[in-house]
């Protein structure tokens, strides 16, 4: 919405309303925080929103919602730029170290299983050998 209507001043009002409508889920969220922006509480909405959707990036949105009215709608499109980089660099990060874990978890059980065929040669070879000598001796 901030690029389409880039040659227009978009209001916070405005894009809330929007942003509720296809929300789904958020939709109450959303409508709470435009309600609470709307009496006047400005740091208040943007708090309750922050709160109450839990998740890591919730206060950068809100951040940026509070920014809206302040900053033109090209400086708002940078930022939002900034804000998606931000979480695709966190998920190819959590990507990353979730596939490392794995094959960490692989590599071990591959070892774990040349070290028991290790021993079982040990043990075949070394120790049945051996025994065939003691049975020579005794």
């Amino acid at each position: 919405m901030a690029i389409v209507r880039k040659d227009y001043p978009v209001s916070l009002d405005y894009m809330i309303e929007e942003l509720s409508k296809g929300s789904g889920k958020l939709r109450p969220v959303f409508q709470d925080t435009l309600t609470i922006y709307r009496s006047g509480r400005y740091d208040e909405a943007f708090s309750y929103f922050s709160e109450t959707v839990s998740s890591d990036y919730a206060e950068g949105f809100a951040s940026i919602l509070s920014k809206m009215d302040k900053i033109n709608p090209f400086e708002l499109v940078s930022q939002l730029d900034v804000f998606i980089s931000v979480i695709k660099e966190a998920r190819i990060t959590a990507a990353m170290k979730h596939a490392e874990r794995r094959s960490l978890i692989v590599t071990g059980f591959a070892a774990a299983s040349e070290l028991t065929c290790m021993m079982n040669f040990c043990v075949v070879v070394v120790f049945l050998d051996m025994l065939a000598k003691l049975r020579f001796i005794f």
